[in-house]
């Protein structure tokens, strides 16, 4: 494809339809190909194994990837055929064989269980992660490195499948929910294709004859069973889980209801089994664009208010719970059967009892002045296309109809979203109902603090035998090294890209094995645990010491004392969720009398709410400002304190307005080549003006960064300073503020790096960062680099992805051949 999203160097490359031998003439081949292959190219033939391989794609929305489509016909059956032939795919072929001999063994054992026609090599539901890994392995590595490697991949396939199915076959008759939907046996599995732990395991899914679906999770950390259990039908009274415990509990200022579902643990340790969250009845098209549509959870505006106000609810418990890693995929919008009111669920709670000193430590929000540009949290404000998952390798399908494999660049197209919401008038995210959210929240806390000896004294004895998950690295940095040692076939050495990070023992041998490093600790305290992978069923090895994070190793016991449950506690997450959706909110000056609710926005890191709490006969008002949160509580009758105006308010609103008229001019302008003189008049009159009105800003309050005006209006004053290049002293000026505000984190670097390159092109001296960039014959390149060499630190530095894949999105955004220098470079999402 033309300015392809893809990595340019093919990593392997099929012949066209129709060739022969042809420019395979010489590779060295397998005569006979075994029975299994046989049976693999025909359910290729019948459509039935796309998912064995990578997906063919074409370009999709807003610079993504999009499926095109699976492997499946009679052509791409032959060339498979004639691909597999090839001496260095014989460790698949081989892979094919041991699991086709696994399954035919394990077909009449567990047949009680499970549906014996599941247990079949050409399954792509249940072997299409391992197979697709072990397919590109061979095509992309060395053949020496896969021999070893995919054998091994086998194996441990075998072994995990194995332990897989002596723990369903025993559980069914000993542990197993005596719910109609779970009833066995099994007829449908389904495995997550996305990340491997302790020994190449994987989620499973389930689907079982009684109709219901459970994912089947092998691992230790349970905080599924301590926090979102379910009460099983006819069982104790008992909190089953500790948000059971609060949806039992009589209502301190308004009634919530904290997500929870059926999940029981195993009968030994080391895994759970969990009910399967389906969307809801509220599913359809909340995006279209051309032949695209993305589809996620559409609420009419009384629907939504009631999921935003228990969605609240939800985001204090986490907040109060220390729980993390609530990003998207690990949350999802969904109900469960009986119940058609949508609730949003935490389905993989890991991480706990960590010190979260901000509400973006969760997970759920995205901290708009954090370095790295990671949107896909748990409460997505925006339905974009972008997806944070799909395989890192595809196909390129040539005039020719070859195909060709290649590392994906950038990300793939979704066209459907869990934990995006919208409503029936097409507004997406809580910011249209922040009183129903900040309510949710303040219900919630209320409950905790008032519950917090029976929180205590429920977490004294349920949190025997638990684990929670301990993240040594963050785990971009074990993607980093395990892609590389993937595509050498599984030779390569697993090294960190950054090269002041290290790896120890455990995290190599973890990454060795191909599998995301997992470590765990008890919630009785004790030392850093890694997990044995299978054959054996469940077993921990203490790893060597690391120094501990701020506040230490999860569990933190100030949290499981619930010494964090005070009424001011909860400022700061208030403050956090307004910030997150500052810019959506309409009205920032609002009552909502229905909710008891009163809103007065002064900025993003400013202003006030306060709670009606009738049963108290109390108003409770949190104040913040960028440094501190104040708490107040008065009658609830007595007359509210006034507010002052603030200038935030209206400088924003200006500089939103300046951007926007400058979007209308300078947009046309571009597309025409910038020959348009009138509109070049009008563009440098309206900054100018713009300039100006700037000036008398910087002057007055400092830079307008996020934390006076909010992430889009400071973007709008970096792009303004950015254009007015007649005004050079002032731009001097403003990059040593804009300096100063990106050190307190109150704007992303990258932004001085925009500023930087733009002074010193402007100068004539080479850019530092690589974000400007001019024609030259017929092509967009960066302008001449100081020291190039070290551009790609520089970048990284600031957060910024390397300059060749920079290059190919200003190539892609911007049409060849226009004149004049190119528009400054924005990171894409």
């Amino acid at each position: 494809m033309p300015d392809s999203p893809l990595d340019p160097r093919a990593l392997w490359e099929t012949r066209a339809p129709g060739e022969a031998a042809g420019t395979g003439a010489d590779r060295d081949v397998t005569p006979r190909l075994p029975p299994c292959a046989g049976r693999m190219v025909d359910a290729v033939r019948k459509g039935e194994a796309g998912g064995m391989f990578p997906p063919v794609v074409a370009p999709g929305p807003e610079g993504t990837v999009a499926v095109d489509r699976l492997l499946g016909g009679e052509s791409d059956a032959r060339m498979i055929e004639h691909a597999v032939r090839e001496r260095r795919f014989a460790p698949l072929l081989e892979l094919w064989e041991r699991l086709d001999g696994w399954c035919a063994h394990s077909r009449n054992r567990y047949s009680s269980v499970i549906s014996p026609e599941i247990l079949d090599i050409t399954n792509a539901d249940l072997f299409g992660p391992v197979v697709s890994e072990a397919f590109v392995a061979c095509a992309a590595g060395r053949p020496h490195y896969a021999r070893d490697r995919v054998a091994e991949w086998a194996v441990r396939c075998e072994e995990f499948l194995t332990l897989f199915l002596d723990r369903l076959l025993r559980d069914m008759d000993a542990c197993w929910p005596d719910e109609p939907a779970f009833r066995g046996p099994v007829v449908g599995l389904w495995t997550h294709g996305e990340e491997t732990h302790n020994g190449r395991q994987r989620v499973l899914r389930l689907d079982c004859a009684g109709g219901g679906r459970i994912a089947y999770k092998p691992r230790p950390a349970s905080g599924e069973l301590l926090f979102t259990r379910a009460p099983r039908t006819g069982g104790t009274t008992s909190p089953a889980s500790l948000f059971d415990l609060l949806n039992q509990a009589p209502a301190a200022s308004g009634r919530i209801r904290l997500p929870v579902l059926s999940c029981w643990p195993g009968a030994e340790p080391g895994y759970l089994w969990q009910e399967w969250i389906e969307p809801p009845a509220q599913w359809g098209p909340i995006r279209t664009s051309g032949p695209w549509e993305l589809t996620g959870t559409r609420l009419t505006p009384a629907e939504s208010e009631r999921f935003w106000h228990r969605t609240g609810s939800l985001t204090a418990a986490t907040f109060a719970f220390g729980i993390t890693d609530l990003i998207g995929g690990n949350v999802v919008t969904g109900s469960r059967p009986g119940d058609p009111e949508p609730l949003l669920h935490p389905i993989d709670l890991e991480i706990y009892f960590c010190r979260v000193p901000r509400l973006y430590d969760t997970g759920l929000l995205h901290d708009a002045t954090a370095e790295i540009d990671q949107h896909h949290v748990g409460l997505e404000r925006a339905a974009r296309w972008c997806s944070a998952e799909g395989p890192p390798v595809v196909w390129s399908e040539r005039p020719t109809g070859a195909l060709s494999l290649h590392r994906r660049r950038v990300s793939f197209a979704r066209d459907e979203t869990r934990n995006v919401v919208a409503d029936t008038d097409g507004r997406t995210g809580y910011g249209p109902y922040l009183p129903a959210m900040l309510r949710g929240m303040f219900d919630a806390w209320t409950l905790m603090c008032r519950q917090r000896p029976a929180i205590r004294d429920f977490l004294a004895t349920a949190t025997a035998g638990h684990y929670v998950r301990v993240l040594r690295q963050p785990t971009f940095r074990y993607f980093d090294a395990l892609v590389p040692r993937w595509l050498s076939g599984g030779g390569a050495a697993p090294r960190p890209v950054e090269p002041d990070v290290r790896f120890d023992r455990s995290e190599t041998d973890q990454l060795r094995r191909m599998d995301v490093p997992y470590f765990v600790r008890s919630l009785e305290g004790g030392p850093v645990l890694s997990v044995e992978p299978p054959p054996a069923p469940f077993g921990t090895s203490r790893v060597a010491a690391r120094p501990e994070p701020e506040g230490g190793w999860p569990p933190l016991p100030r949290l499981l004392a619930g010494e964090n449950l005070t009424l001011a506690g909860l400022g700061v997450a208030l403050r956090d969720a307004v910030e997150h959706v500052f810019d959506d909110v309409a009205d920032h000056v609002a009552t909502d009398a229905s909710l008891g609710v009163r809103l007065h926005l002064q900025s993003p890191s400013e202003g006030r709410v306060s709670f009606d709490w009738p049963e108290a006969g109390r108003r409770i008002t949190y104040l913040w400002d960028r440094q501190k949160v104040r708490l107040g509580v008065d009658p609830i009758d007595a007359p509210e304190a006034p507010v002052e105006p603030a200038p935030a308010g209206e400088i924003r609103r200006r500089l939103l307005r300046l951007d926007r008229f400058d979007g209308t001019i300078r947009m046309p302008w571009a597309d025409g080549g910038m020959r348009d003189e009138s509109a070049e008049r009008r563009l440098r009159k309206l900054t100018d003006a713009g300039i100006a009105w700037l000036a008398t800003v910087v002057a007055d309050h400092g830079w307008p960064g996020h934390a006076l005006v909010g992430a889009e209006a400071a973007a709008a004053a970096s792009r303004l300073v950015q254009h007015a290049r007649e005004h050079l002293d002032f731009r001097r000026h403003c990059l040593e503020l804009m300096r100063d505000a990106a050190e307190r984190r109150d704007l992303p670097w990258r932004e001085v790096a925009y500023l930087t390159d733009e002074l010193r092109v402007d100068e004539g001296r080479p850019q530092v960062y690589g974000t400007k960039f001019e024609p030259v014959a017929g092509e967009l390149v960066p302008w001449p680099i100081e020291e190039p060499e070290q551009v790609d630190r520089r970048r990284a530095a600031l957060g910024m992805e390397p300059l060749a894949d920079h290059t190919d999105r200003i190539r892609r955004r911007f049409p060849l051949g226009d004149a004049g220098r190119a528009p400054a470079g924005r990171e894409a999402t």
